[in-house]
Order: C-alpha cells, then sequence, then structure tokens
C-alpha cells in the first residue's frame, strides 16, 4: 500500500510541475517565444550543418583579418590572395579549426568562449593567448589547407 501511495505522490507532483511549466509558457508573449525559437532554430542548423559540410568562405573587407562565425569563414582579400602561401594557409587552418571545434563543442563553445577571452585579457591582456580555443586553433599548421570550402563568395 505505502508503495502505490508513493506512486500517486510522484505522480501528483510531476502533474503539478508539468502544470506550471506550461502555465509559465503560455505567460510568455509569442513574439518573445516566437524570436527565442527562432534563435535556437538557426543556431541548431549552423551547428548540425558543420557536421556534414565543409565551410562557407565569405573574402569580404571586415576589419579583424579572419574570423569564424559558425559554418562560416570570414576573411580579408588581402589574406585570400595574399602571395604568401604560408600565411594564407596558416589563418585558414586556423579558422579551420575554430570551425571544427563548433562541430564538436557547439553550445559549449559558445558559451565559454568569451568567459575565456575575458579571462585571457585579464590574464595576458589581450584574448588570444590564454584562452584555451585560441590556443588550439593557434597549433594550426601553414600545410595547405585538407578541405576544401562549399562556397567562396567574394564581396
Amino acid at each position: 500500500m505505502k508503495k502505490v501511495i508513493l506512486v500517486l505522490l510522484i505522480l501528483c507532483i510531476g502533474c503539478l510541475i508539468h502544470a506550471n511549466i506550461v502555465e509559465f509558457f503560455e505567460s510568455i508573449p509569442p513574439v518573445v517565444r516566437y524570436a527565442v525559437g527562432t534563435v535556437i532554430t538557426v543556431y541548431a542548423l549552423s551547428w548540425a550543418y558543420s557536421w556534414v559540410f565543409d565551410p562557407i568562405v565569405i573574402v569580404a573587407e571586415n576589419g579583424y583579418g579572419a574570423f569564424n562565425f559558425g559554418p562560416f569563414i570570414v576573411i580579408e582579400p588581402c589574406i585570400w590572395y595574399s602571395n604568401d602561401i604560408e600565411w594564407r594557409n596558416t589563418v585558414l587552418n586556423h579558422e579551420y579549426t575554430h570551425y571544427v571545434q563548433h562541430a564538436v563543442y557547439g553550445p559549449i563553445l559558445s558559451i565559454s568562449y568569451p568567459i575565456l577571452a575575458l579571462y585571457s585579457n585579464i590574464k595576458s591582456g589581450n584574448q588570444w593567448d590564454d584562452n584555451y580555443w585560441e590556443i588550439q586553433a593557434n597549433l594550426a599548421s601553414d600545410e595547405p589547407p585538407s578541405w576544401k570550402p562549399l562556397v567562396i563568395w567574394e564581396w
């Protein structure tokens, strides 16, 4: 009899919790729900994309030299068209490492990168020297990349 009462008690608590969660989500304005849902969906798609396809390279002036954002590697034209092939290979391999980090770690990378960049800024004065994600990417070689961009967009 005690087991039946315990099961009923757990069932009642579960139903109350579920009702409160549903009530909570229904209290959020629809615009906010759809906006948050859209952001989560786009992030999930960019994460899933990197499991299946090679990155999309965008050649454009950006003020940062090169950076990776989800499935995109954005690179300055001066690097892309550089005669210094080793420098270009190193930059592409560095950014590809971030692309793979995004594929493997996803939300963990997105949450921890800014924290580790801040830590690195405090410790060494820049976001790269003591940032785990950058230390890993800085091990990139100057060998020709073993990957080919899925698409190259030039802006």
